[in-house]
This record gives C-alpha cells, sequence and structure tokens, in this order.
C-alpha cells in the first residue's frame, strides 16, 4: 500500500512538473507573439506613414532647398476609392489612391515632399502624401452628386502633365443629382495658387499652374486665359497657348490679396464651359495671400507664419 502511495505520489508530481515544464515553455512563446503582433501594428501604422525623400531625388538647381524624383516613364494614377458612379453611405468621403511611375513622399526634415492634388468638386486642391492611406479630408459632403480630380505634384506643387497622370471620379451622397458629366469632353482643372505666400518662399515667385484634360493648347487650338486681379483692379491678362506654369517674379508681386481667373477658351477665343449642377469647372476663381518675410499674417491666415514651407 505505501509503495502504490509512493508511486501516485511520484506519477502525480511528474504530471506537476511538466504542466509547469510547458507553463515556463510556452509563456516567452505568448510574450513573443504579442510583441509581433504589437510590432505589425506598429509597422502598420508605419506603413501608413508617407516615405521619406528617395535616395534618387536630385536638388533642384534654380530652387535651392527644393528636391524632384521621377516620373520614371509613364505616370499611371487612379482612385481605388471612391469607385466611379459610387454612392457612398453617409456625408464624407476619403479617397485613397494607386500610383505607378511617379514617387509620393515627404521629407519630414524639410517639410516639403512628392504628393497627389487631390480636389473635390471644383474647391481649391487638398495635397495627400500617402496616398495607399484614407485622405479623411472631405466631410460634411451635401446630398447629391460631387466629384472628385487628382493629379501629382512636385514639392513646389507644379503639376506632373502625362494623360495617364489624372484621375477623374463621381459619386453620389444618396440621390444623384447630376447624371450627365461627360468626363471626354475637354476640361480645364485649377491648381495654384493658393493660400498664403512670404515674398521669396520660391526663387521664382508666384505660379500659376493648372491642367488640361481632353484638349490640345495651341494658337489654333484651345487656350488658357488668366486674369491676375488686385483689390478689384486687373494687374494682367493673358492668353496662353502651352501646357506650362507661368511664373510671376517676386517684383511684380507685393504684399496683399489677388485673385485669379482661369478660363478655357476654344480656337476662337470663346469660353468653353465643363458644367456639373452650378458649376463650370472651365472658369474658376482662385485666390492667394502675399506678406513680407517676417510681417504678421493677414487676418484669418493661420499658415502665413510658416517660413519657406510651401502652401497645401
Amino acid at each position: 500500500m505505501t509503495m502504490r502511495f509512493s508511486f501516485l505520489k511520484i506519477a502525480l508530481l511528474c504530471l506537476l512538473l511538466t504542466a509547469l515544464l510547458a507553463v515556463s515553455c510556452t509563456q516567452p512563446a505568448n510574450n513573443t507573439n504579442g510583441g509581433a503582433a504589437g510590432n505589425v501594428n506598429t509597422n502598420t501604422s508605419q506603413a501608413g506613414q508617407p516615405a521619406g525623400r528617395p535616395a534618387n531625388a536630385q536638388p533642384v538647381a534654380d530652387a535651392p532647398g527644393y528636391f524632384q524624383a521621377g516620373p520614371d516613364g509613364a505616370v499611371s494614377l487612379s482612385f481605388t476609392s471612391p469607385k466611379d458612379g459610387e454612392t457612398i453611405q453617409g456625408n464624407s468621403v476619403a479617397p485613397t489612391f494607386q500610383i505607378t511611375g511617379y514617387p509620393v513622399y515627404m521629407d519630414a526634415e524639410r517639410k516639403k515632399g512628392q504628393h497627389i492634388h487631390v480636389i473635390l468638386d471644383n474647391n481649391p486642391y487638398e495635397a495627400d502624401y500617402d496616398p495607399a492611406t484614407p485622405f479623411a479630408k472631405f466631410n460634411n459632403l451635401t446630398p447629391g452628386t460631387h466629384t472628385l480630380r487628382a493629379f501629382p505634384g512636385r514639392e513646389w506643387h507644379e503639376s506632373i502633365k502625362q494623360p495617364g497622370a489624372f484621375a477623374f471620379v463621381t459619386f453620389n451622397v444618396g440621390q444623384a443629382s447630376a447624371t450627365d458629366i461627360n468626363k471626354s469632353a475637354p476640361l480645364l482643372t485649377y491648381s495654384r495658387p493658393k493660400g498664403d505666400y512670404k515674398v521669396g518662399d520660391h526663387p521664382k515667385g508666384v505660379m500659376l499652374d493648372f491642367y488640361v484634360t481632353n484638349a490640345t493648347l495651341g494658337d489654333n487650338d484651345y487656350k488658357v486665359r488668366y486674369t491676375l486681379s488686385k483689390d478689384g483692379k486687373t494687374l494682367k491678362t493673358e492668353t496662353l497657348t502651352k501646357w506650362e506654369p507661368v511664373w510671376w517674379p517676386w517684383s511684380d508681386i507685393q504684399p496683399g490679396q489677388y485673385k485669379v481667373l482661369l478660363e478655357l477658351l476654344d480656337k476662337n477665343n470663346k469660353p468653353v464651359p465643363f458644367k456639373v449642377g452650378n458649376l463650370d469647372y472651365n472658369h474658376t476663381e482662385g485666390s492667394f495671400n502675399v506678406t513680407q518675410e517676417g510681417a504678421p499674417a493677414p487676418a484669418g491666415n493661420a499658415n502665413a507664419n510658416t517660413k519657406a514651407i510651401p502652401m497645401h
């Protein structure tokens, strides 16, 4: 009886030791998995952040402090969300993109980077430096049909002018309010200038830039006309026959508030409309403010005290 009891005690002791050994062996594995899960979340968060300046980015000779990378061949940009014609849930939209042939990044040290200009309806663009992450900028949308346009830009916001680099989708909040949007019609998209500038932000001055789709500019073809005004007075108007940016030197741009009217014209210099509801995308008014270096910003211009950082 005593021997059987001893064997039983030994068997129970072995079972207890085995259980303790199993716990001691599996606990580090659980900790490791927990750490790995934490690393996955951390990596996911990091992956959601824009990458830093790529190694092949080159400094821009005539614009110290700016770099450029790409394009590498043909650029392709498309919306992955929302889908064209989609009816979304709620009243906000957070676009995502797929882009090839052109690096998108944010250089955290200089606070500049290559990005995507995203335009809701015919409002001023927002700059997206992380195309795969939902761009939660557009909220409180009114019911009806809306549009999103997008194209990539340089660090100084000049657009990449290639046919495949422009993306255009329509979507609805509730019931559609427009069903006759012809995306193959000639279209002019206003890009720059916008926001607040300080004298000397860019060595060349203030840039006028735009995007043309489904139209070719030329002396005997479509044209773009801009009108620059300040304090209600026209300073300059010019009809452009080439698709390239226009730079207004600082000697011509004094501190103050400016307005820009941008229009698409046909070969006879007649306006070419692109109507979406009551909006004409080919007739767009933009505005911008200029302050002296170190001068206080005009009321409401919270970003004007940021030194040497292009407005987004």
